[in-house]
Protein backbone atom coordinates (compact mmCIF):
# COMPACT_ATOMS: atom_id res chain seq x y z
CA UNK A 1 0.00 0.00 0.00
CA UNK A 2 1.22 3.39 -0.70
CA UNK A 3 2.30 5.75 2.39
CA UNK A 4 0.97 9.17 2.20
CA UNK A 5 2.83 12.00 3.39
CA UNK A 6 1.85 11.55 7.19
CA UNK A 7 3.45 8.22 7.44
CA UNK A 8 6.24 9.32 5.55
CA UNK A 9 6.81 11.73 8.08
CA UNK A 10 6.67 9.60 10.77
CA UNK A 11 8.61 7.13 9.19
CA UNK A 12 11.24 9.65 8.99
CA UNK A 13 11.16 10.54 12.62
CA UNK A 14 11.76 6.88 13.64
CA UNK A 15 14.31 6.50 11.52
CA UNK A 16 16.56 9.30 12.59
CA UNK A 17 15.08 8.86 16.10
CA UNK A 18 16.90 5.01 15.77
CA UNK A 19 19.61 6.75 14.26
CA UNK A 20 20.61 8.73 17.21
CA UNK A 21 20.26 6.19 19.84
CA UNK A 22 22.61 4.06 17.65
CA UNK A 23 24.94 6.79 17.94
CA UNK A 24 24.62 7.21 20.93
CA UNK A 25 24.95 3.49 21.86
CA UNK A 26 28.23 3.09 20.25
CA UNK A 27 29.83 6.45 21.92
CA UNK A 28 29.16 4.99 25.12
CA UNK A 29 30.78 1.72 24.40
CA UNK A 30 33.72 3.08 23.09
CA UNK A 31 33.71 5.23 26.37
CA UNK A 32 33.82 1.84 28.07
CA UNK A 33 36.87 0.59 26.16
CA UNK A 34 38.88 3.44 26.41
CA UNK A 35 37.76 3.20 30.66
CA UNK A 36 39.11 -0.39 30.92
CA UNK A 37 42.05 0.34 29.09
CA UNK A 38 43.24 3.01 30.68
CA UNK A 39 42.71 1.20 34.29
CA UNK A 40 44.65 -2.18 32.55
CA UNK A 41 47.47 0.20 31.50
CA UNK A 42 50.70 0.35 34.22
CA UNK A 43 52.01 3.51 35.40
CA UNK A 44 54.96 4.78 33.84
CA UNK A 45 57.64 5.17 35.80
CA UNK A 46 59.14 8.84 36.50
CA UNK A 47 61.78 9.40 34.47
CA UNK A 48 65.20 9.92 36.00
CA UNK A 49 66.90 12.97 35.09
CA UNK A 50 70.50 12.11 33.61
CA UNK A 51 73.39 14.47 33.72
CA UNK A 52 74.67 14.97 30.38
CA UNK A 53 78.56 14.39 30.25
CA UNK A 54 80.68 15.51 27.78
CA UNK A 55 81.15 13.91 24.86
CA UNK A 56 85.04 12.54 24.23
CA UNK A 57 84.06 12.05 20.60
CA UNK A 58 81.75 13.97 18.43
CA UNK A 59 80.00 11.08 16.78
CA UNK A 60 79.92 9.23 19.82
CA UNK A 61 77.52 12.18 21.76
CA UNK A 62 75.20 12.00 18.73
CA UNK A 63 74.52 8.63 18.95
CA UNK A 64 73.79 7.81 22.67
CA UNK A 65 71.58 11.13 22.65
CA UNK A 66 69.37 9.44 20.50
CA UNK A 67 69.33 5.97 22.08
CA UNK A 68 68.54 7.92 25.53
CA UNK A 69 66.02 9.90 23.57
CA UNK A 70 64.36 6.51 22.38
CA UNK A 71 64.45 5.28 25.66
CA UNK A 72 62.93 7.94 27.85
CA UNK A 73 60.24 8.39 25.20
CA UNK A 74 58.99 4.96 25.77
CA UNK A 75 58.31 4.47 21.45
CA UNK A 76 59.33 0.94 21.58
CA UNK A 77 57.78 -1.36 18.78
CA UNK A 78 55.73 -4.15 19.35
CA UNK A 79 55.99 -7.26 17.05
CA UNK A 80 53.37 -9.29 17.10
CA UNK A 81 53.09 -12.57 15.86
CA UNK A 82 49.83 -13.63 14.67
CA UNK A 83 47.97 -15.52 12.03
CA UNK A 84 46.15 -14.14 8.63
CA UNK A 85 43.10 -15.49 10.53
CA UNK A 86 43.56 -14.08 14.17
CA UNK A 87 44.47 -10.49 12.65
CA UNK A 88 41.29 -10.76 10.42
CA UNK A 89 38.94 -11.64 13.40
CA UNK A 90 40.34 -8.55 15.40
CA UNK A 91 40.34 -6.00 12.16
CA UNK A 92 36.27 -7.46 12.17
CA UNK A 93 35.61 -6.62 14.87
CA UNK A 94 36.92 -3.16 14.73
CA UNK A 95 35.02 -2.85 11.60
CA UNK A 96 31.41 -4.00 13.34
CA UNK A 97 31.96 -1.66 16.13
CA UNK A 98 32.63 1.20 13.84
CA UNK A 99 29.32 0.44 11.93
CA UNK A 100 27.21 3.16 11.33
CA UNK A 101 23.23 2.89 10.52
CA UNK A 102 21.96 2.62 7.16
CA UNK A 103 18.75 3.06 5.24
CA UNK A 104 16.92 -0.59 4.71
CA UNK A 105 14.02 -1.71 3.20
CA UNK A 106 12.70 -2.26 6.84
CA UNK A 107 14.14 0.64 8.64
CA UNK A 108 17.29 2.87 9.31
CA UNK A 109 19.47 0.73 11.94
CA UNK A 110 23.07 -0.73 12.06
CA UNK A 111 22.78 -4.93 10.16
CA UNK A 112 25.43 -6.34 12.79
CA UNK A 113 24.59 -9.77 11.46
CA UNK A 114 25.03 -9.67 8.45
CA UNK A 115 28.54 -8.06 8.85
CA UNK A 116 29.42 -11.07 11.31
CA UNK A 117 28.09 -13.63 8.83
CA UNK A 118 30.48 -12.42 6.33
CA UNK A 119 33.44 -12.58 8.43
CA UNK A 120 32.68 -15.88 9.36
CA UNK A 121 32.74 -16.89 5.48
CA UNK A 122 35.81 -14.65 4.72
CA UNK A 123 38.13 -16.39 8.02
CA UNK A 124 36.81 -20.15 6.45
CA UNK A 125 38.76 -18.95 3.50
CA UNK A 126 41.26 -17.71 5.19
CA UNK A 127 41.88 -20.85 7.34
CA UNK A 128 41.80 -22.88 4.58
CA UNK A 129 44.56 -21.05 2.24
CA UNK A 130 46.81 -20.62 5.23
CA UNK A 131 46.85 -25.02 5.78
CA UNK A 132 47.61 -25.15 2.02
CA UNK A 133 50.52 -23.12 2.65
CA UNK A 134 51.14 -24.94 5.45
CA UNK A 135 51.23 -28.28 3.48
CA UNK A 136 53.25 -26.55 0.51
CA UNK A 137 55.90 -25.65 3.10
CA UNK A 138 56.59 -28.95 4.76
CA UNK A 139 59.60 -30.66 4.10
CA UNK A 140 59.49 -34.09 2.05
CA UNK A 141 60.07 -37.38 3.88
CA UNK A 142 63.27 -39.16 3.21
CA UNK A 143 64.01 -42.29 1.52
CA UNK A 144 64.63 -43.55 5.03
CA UNK A 145 61.57 -42.05 6.67
CA UNK A 146 59.17 -43.57 3.75
CA UNK A 147 60.37 -46.78 3.93
CA UNK A 148 59.89 -47.11 7.76
CA UNK A 149 56.56 -45.50 7.13
CA UNK A 150 55.70 -48.45 4.62
CA UNK A 151 56.93 -51.04 6.87
CA UNK A 152 54.65 -49.70 9.62
CA UNK A 153 51.61 -49.46 7.52
CA UNK A 154 52.31 -53.40 6.19
CA UNK A 155 52.83 -54.31 9.49
CA UNK A 156 49.25 -52.96 10.81
CA UNK A 157 47.96 -54.37 7.85
CA UNK A 158 49.14 -57.93 8.20
CA UNK A 159 48.12 -58.27 12.08
CA UNK A 160 44.79 -56.44 11.54
CA UNK A 161 44.50 -59.65 8.47
CA UNK A 162 45.65 -62.01 11.64
CA UNK A 163 43.63 -60.83 14.38
CA UNK A 164 39.81 -60.86 12.05
CA UNK A 165 41.09 -63.99 11.02
CA UNK A 166 41.73 -65.61 14.63
CA UNK A 167 38.34 -63.95 15.61
CA UNK A 168 36.44 -65.50 12.91
CA UNK A 169 38.20 -69.15 12.98
CA UNK A 170 37.43 -69.10 16.81
CA UNK A 171 33.77 -67.89 16.58
CA UNK A 172 31.77 -68.28 13.11
CA UNK A 173 34.50 -70.74 11.00
CA UNK A 174 35.03 -74.63 11.78
CA UNK A 175 32.46 -75.62 13.57
CA UNK A 176 32.95 -79.37 14.46
CA UNK A 177 30.63 -81.93 12.50
CA UNK A 178 32.71 -84.80 12.75
CA UNK A 179 34.79 -86.84 15.57
CA UNK A 180 36.83 -89.35 14.77
CA UNK A 181 38.39 -92.21 16.48
CA UNK A 182 41.70 -93.60 15.01
CA UNK A 183 43.51 -96.69 16.41
CA UNK A 184 41.20 -98.12 18.83
CA UNK A 185 40.84 -101.64 19.12
CA UNK A 186 38.79 -102.32 22.53
CA UNK A 187 36.18 -99.86 23.12
CA UNK A 188 33.29 -97.95 21.23
CA UNK A 189 33.70 -94.69 19.61
CA UNK A 190 31.34 -92.94 22.46
CA UNK A 191 33.53 -94.38 25.38
CA UNK A 192 36.33 -92.59 24.35
CA UNK A 193 34.62 -89.40 22.74
CA UNK A 194 32.86 -89.15 26.48
CA UNK A 195 36.20 -89.20 28.17
CA UNK A 196 37.50 -86.32 25.80
CA UNK A 197 35.56 -83.30 26.39
CA UNK A 198 34.80 -82.90 22.35
CA UNK A 199 31.14 -81.81 21.21
CA UNK A 200 30.02 -81.06 18.16
CA UNK A 201 29.53 -77.64 16.90
CA UNK A 202 32.24 -76.64 19.07
CA UNK A 203 35.03 -74.65 16.89
CA UNK A 204 37.32 -77.05 16.39
CA UNK A 205 40.44 -75.47 17.89
CA UNK A 206 38.75 -74.10 20.60
CA UNK A 207 37.65 -78.23 21.29
CA UNK A 208 41.11 -78.83 20.67
CA UNK A 209 42.66 -77.25 22.94
CA UNK A 210 39.88 -78.06 25.95
CA UNK A 211 40.45 -81.48 25.46
CA UNK A 212 41.42 -83.85 28.09
CA UNK A 213 43.33 -86.75 26.42
CA UNK A 214 44.98 -87.68 29.60
CA UNK A 215 41.27 -88.44 31.07
CA UNK A 216 40.78 -91.34 28.07
CA UNK A 217 44.25 -93.22 29.77
CA UNK A 218 42.97 -92.49 32.97
CA UNK A 219 39.59 -94.28 32.83
CA UNK A 220 40.75 -97.20 29.68
CA UNK A 221 42.84 -99.18 30.54
CA UNK A 222 43.67 -100.54 26.98
CA UNK A 223 44.37 -96.76 26.65
CA UNK A 224 48.08 -96.29 26.61
CA UNK A 225 48.06 -92.88 25.09
CA UNK A 226 45.41 -90.17 23.29
CA UNK A 227 46.24 -87.72 20.89
CA UNK A 228 43.26 -85.09 19.92
CA UNK A 229 44.20 -82.53 17.03
CA UNK A 230 42.19 -81.17 14.25
CA UNK A 231 41.70 -81.82 10.56
CA UNK A 232 40.40 -78.50 9.08
CA UNK A 233 37.40 -77.54 8.05
CA UNK A 234 34.93 -79.65 10.37
CA UNK A 235 36.37 -82.64 12.27
CA UNK A 236 38.61 -83.34 15.27
CA UNK A 237 40.64 -86.81 15.27
CA UNK A 238 41.31 -88.89 18.31
CA UNK A 239 44.53 -91.24 17.95
CA UNK A 240 44.50 -94.05 20.39
CA UNK A 241 47.62 -95.75 21.13
CA UNK A 242 46.88 -99.44 22.62
CA UNK A 243 48.40 -100.58 25.47
CA UNK A 244 49.73 -104.13 24.78
CA UNK A 245 48.97 -107.42 27.21
CA UNK A 246 52.78 -108.05 27.74
CA UNK A 247 52.23 -110.37 31.47
CA UNK A 248 49.99 -112.20 33.12
CA UNK A 249 50.27 -112.42 37.19
CA UNK A 250 48.73 -115.28 39.15
CA UNK A 251 46.52 -113.85 41.67
CA UNK A 252 45.00 -116.94 43.57
CA UNK A 253 42.39 -118.34 40.78
CA UNK A 254 42.62 -115.40 38.95
CA UNK A 255 45.39 -113.85 36.51
CA UNK A 256 46.22 -109.72 36.10
CA UNK A 257 47.13 -108.72 32.68
CA UNK A 258 49.45 -106.49 32.66
CA UNK A 259 51.16 -104.12 30.25
CA UNK A 260 55.26 -103.84 28.93
CA UNK A 261 54.90 -100.57 31.43
CA UNK A 262 53.50 -102.42 34.33
CA UNK A 263 49.77 -101.68 34.43
CA UNK A 264 46.67 -103.80 35.17
CA UNK A 265 44.75 -104.09 32.15
CA UNK A 266 42.25 -106.30 33.17
CA UNK A 267 41.26 -109.47 35.14
CA UNK A 268 40.84 -112.96 33.51
CA UNK A 269 40.16 -116.14 34.75
CA UNK A 270 43.07 -118.03 32.99
CA UNK A 271 45.92 -117.01 30.84
CA UNK A 272 44.53 -118.12 27.40
CA UNK A 273 46.24 -115.04 25.36
CA UNK A 274 49.38 -117.38 26.47
CA UNK A 275 51.01 -114.29 28.10
CA UNK A 276 54.74 -114.32 29.66
CA UNK A 277 53.83 -114.73 33.60
CA UNK A 278 55.52 -112.53 35.64
CA UNK A 279 57.29 -113.63 38.74
CA UNK A 280 57.18 -110.94 41.14
CA UNK A 281 56.73 -109.81 44.81
CA UNK A 282 53.02 -109.46 46.42
CA UNK A 283 50.69 -107.43 44.49
CA UNK A 284 48.82 -104.91 46.88
CA UNK A 285 46.55 -102.84 44.10
CA UNK A 286 44.66 -105.10 41.89
CA UNK A 287 42.14 -102.80 39.97
CA UNK A 288 42.35 -102.20 36.05
CA UNK A 289 43.66 -99.29 35.57
CA UNK A 290 46.24 -98.83 38.59
CA UNK A 291 50.49 -99.90 38.01
CA UNK A 292 51.74 -102.51 39.95
CA UNK A 293 53.63 -101.56 43.19
CA UNK A 294 56.99 -102.31 44.08
CA UNK A 295 59.68 -102.28 46.83
CA UNK A 296 62.07 -101.13 44.36
CA UNK A 297 61.14 -98.30 42.14
CA UNK A 298 63.45 -99.20 38.92
CA UNK A 299 61.54 -102.61 38.41
CA UNK A 300 59.00 -100.65 36.31
CA UNK A 301 61.50 -99.45 33.98
CA UNK A 302 63.27 -103.09 33.81
CA UNK A 303 59.74 -105.00 32.75
CA UNK A 304 59.54 -102.06 29.73
CA UNK A 305 63.07 -102.69 29.22
CA UNK A 306 63.06 -106.33 28.79
CA UNK A 307 59.49 -106.48 27.17
CA UNK A 308 61.17 -104.10 24.46
CA UNK A 309 64.45 -106.16 23.93
CA UNK A 310 62.62 -109.36 23.80
CA UNK A 311 59.84 -107.43 20.83
CA UNK A 312 63.21 -105.83 19.20
CA UNK A 313 64.87 -109.44 18.75
CA UNK A 314 61.51 -111.08 18.13
CA UNK A 315 61.92 -113.45 20.98
CA UNK A 316 59.04 -115.58 21.11
CA UNK A 317 57.71 -118.79 23.92
CA UNK A 318 58.90 -116.54 26.53
CA UNK A 319 56.61 -118.49 29.46
CA UNK A 320 57.71 -116.71 32.47
CA UNK A 321 59.96 -113.99 34.11
CA UNK A 322 61.19 -113.68 37.41
CA UNK A 323 62.02 -109.92 38.81
CA UNK A 324 61.71 -111.04 42.36
CA UNK A 325 65.10 -110.09 43.08
CA UNK A 326 65.95 -107.38 40.69
CA UNK A 327 69.59 -107.91 40.81
CA UNK A 328 68.98 -111.64 39.40
CA UNK A 329 66.47 -111.75 36.30
CA UNK A 330 65.40 -114.56 35.06
CA UNK A 331 63.49 -116.08 32.20
CA UNK A 332 62.04 -119.59 31.03
CA UNK A 333 62.44 -120.25 27.19
CA UNK A 334 59.78 -122.59 25.82
CA UNK A 335 59.48 -124.14 29.30
CA UNK A 336 62.74 -125.80 28.68
CA UNK A 337 65.45 -123.34 29.52
CA UNK A 338 65.93 -121.07 31.91
CA UNK A 339 67.85 -117.87 30.46
CA UNK A 340 70.03 -115.94 33.59
CA UNK A 341 70.21 -112.59 32.96
CA UNK A 342 71.48 -110.74 36.16
CA UNK A 343 71.58 -107.21 36.55
CA UNK A 344 69.22 -105.33 34.98
CA UNK A 345 72.32 -104.01 32.79
CA UNK A 346 73.28 -104.64 28.66
CA UNK A 347 69.84 -106.77 28.33
CA UNK A 348 69.67 -105.98 24.94
CA UNK A 349 73.19 -107.92 24.50
CA UNK A 350 72.45 -110.83 26.91
CA UNK A 351 68.91 -111.41 25.54
CA UNK A 352 70.80 -111.62 21.42
CA UNK A 353 73.30 -113.48 22.93
CA UNK A 354 71.12 -116.42 24.89
CA UNK A 355 68.91 -116.65 21.51
CA UNK A 356 72.28 -116.70 19.18
CA UNK A 357 73.21 -119.57 21.51
CA UNK A 358 70.01 -121.52 21.80
CA UNK A 359 68.78 -120.84 18.12
CA UNK A 360 72.66 -121.96 16.86
CA UNK A 361 74.12 -124.12 18.90
CA UNK A 362 71.86 -125.77 21.72
CA UNK A 363 68.80 -126.69 19.47
CA UNK A 364 69.58 -125.69 15.92
CA UNK A 365 66.40 -128.08 15.05
CA UNK A 366 63.69 -126.44 17.22
CA UNK A 367 63.17 -129.97 18.68
CA UNK A 368 62.27 -128.44 22.26
CA UNK A 369 63.91 -131.85 23.85
CA UNK A 370 67.15 -129.45 25.50
CA UNK A 371 66.69 -128.43 29.09
CA UNK A 372 68.90 -126.78 30.77
CA UNK A 373 70.22 -123.13 32.45
CA UNK A 374 72.28 -120.73 30.27
CA UNK A 375 74.03 -118.08 32.01
CA UNK A 376 74.57 -115.04 30.21
CA UNK A 377 74.75 -112.43 32.76
CA UNK A 378 78.14 -112.17 32.48
CA UNK A 379 78.60 -112.23 29.00
CA UNK A 380 78.82 -108.64 28.22
CA UNK A 381 81.82 -107.91 30.67
CA UNK A 382 83.68 -111.29 29.86
CA UNK A 383 82.17 -112.71 27.20
CA UNK A 384 81.86 -115.71 28.39
CA UNK A 385 77.94 -117.72 28.71
CA UNK A 386 77.53 -121.08 30.27
CA UNK A 387 74.72 -123.61 29.73
CA UNK A 388 74.53 -126.26 31.99
CA UNK A 389 72.20 -129.42 31.06
CA UNK A 390 69.13 -130.17 33.83
CA UNK A 391 70.19 -133.34 35.64
CA UNK A 392 67.94 -135.53 34.02
CA UNK A 393 70.01 -134.59 30.86
CA UNK A 394 73.08 -136.00 29.70
CA UNK A 395 75.81 -134.19 29.20
CA UNK A 396 76.58 -133.39 25.37
CA UNK A 397 79.37 -132.00 23.70
CA UNK A 398 77.99 -129.44 21.12
CA UNK A 399 79.55 -129.56 17.73
CA UNK A 400 82.82 -127.58 16.82
CA UNK A 401 80.80 -124.59 14.94
CA UNK A 402 80.91 -120.84 15.56
CA UNK A 403 79.12 -119.96 18.54
CA UNK A 404 79.38 -115.90 17.01
CA UNK A 405 78.89 -113.05 19.22
CA UNK A 406 76.18 -111.57 17.99
CA UNK A 407 77.79 -108.16 17.87
CA UNK A 408 80.55 -109.10 15.30
CA UNK A 409 79.28 -112.78 13.44
CA UNK A 410 82.35 -112.86 11.32
CA UNK A 411 84.69 -114.62 14.56
CA UNK A 412 85.45 -118.27 14.20
CA UNK A 413 85.26 -120.31 17.26
CA UNK A 414 87.30 -123.23 19.00
CA UNK A 415 86.62 -124.91 21.87
CA UNK A 416 87.31 -123.14 24.81
CA UNK A 417 89.66 -124.42 28.03
CA UNK A 418 87.77 -123.63 30.66
CA UNK A 419 84.42 -124.96 29.48
CA UNK A 420 81.48 -123.01 28.57
CA UNK A 421 80.88 -120.57 26.15
CA UNK A 422 83.39 -117.91 24.49
CA UNK A 423 81.19 -115.24 22.53
CA UNK A 424 84.02 -114.59 19.91
CA UNK A 425 86.85 -113.58 22.21
CA UNK A 426 89.13 -116.80 22.59
CA UNK A 427 86.96 -118.84 19.70
CA UNK A 428 84.65 -121.31 19.93
CA UNK A 429 82.36 -122.70 23.18
CA UNK A 430 82.09 -126.30 25.03
CA UNK A 431 79.41 -127.60 26.97
CA UNK A 432 80.18 -129.59 30.33
CA UNK A 433 77.97 -129.82 33.50
CA UNK A 434 80.34 -127.27 36.16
Amino acid sequence: MALNSKDKKELAKRRKEAAKQAQEYHKNQEKKEKKQKASQKPKKPKKEKTKKEKPDREGSTKNASKIEEAVNSGKTTKFENISREEKFRRESEERIRNLKPQDFEDGYYIDEYAEKQRQKKRLKIIRKQEREVIKRNKKPMTSKQLRKRRIIISASIFLAVIIIGVVLSLTVLFKTEKIDVEGDDYYYDNQIIGFSNVALQQNIFVAAMGSTPEKISENLPYVEKAEIGVAIPDTVTIKITNAVPTYAVKDGNEYLIVSSKGRILEKTPDNSKGLTELVCSDVTNKEPGSYLQFNDSNVSDILESVANSLADNDVKNVTALNIKNPNDITFNYDNHITVKLGLPEELDYKIRTAMKIITEKLDPNKTGAIYGTLDVSTCAKNKMSHYKPAETQPTTVAPSTAATNPTDSTQPSTIAQNGGYDNGVNGGYNSSAN
